[in-house]
């Protein structure tokens, strides 16, 4: 393989990182806004209540509500539709 090659070539894998690395930085950045978001719908009443058996009991059912999953594999993340899992979680927390 030649130089020019293999210049070629390096230039080729630095435009993939390049490209992967901004994929990533928007990723990043997405998930930041919809912490965000999450933390700007809490109020410091939910936060405190939180705290309590009962007011866990009530995030969890809420968040699911909202559309998060509060399954251990997937907590956090949207769901569409329903989740056995969660409503898993949701049966034995309220027992």
């Amino acid at each position: 393989m030649q130089l020019s090659e293999q210049i070629l070539a390096l230039e080729t894998t630095l435009m993939q990182f390049a490209t992967e690395f901004q994929q990533l930085a928007e990723q990043v950045q997405k998930l930041e806004e919809e912490n965000e978001r999450l933390r700007q719908q809490l109020s410091p009443e939910e936060l405190s209540t939180a705290k309590g058996l009962g007011g866990g009991q009530e995030a969890l059912a809420k968040l699911y509500d909202e559309g998060y999953h509060i399954c251990p594999a997937n907590y956090g993340r949207e769901h569409q539709g329903g989740c056995i899992f969660c409503q898993e979680v949701l049966s034995r927390v309220t027992k």
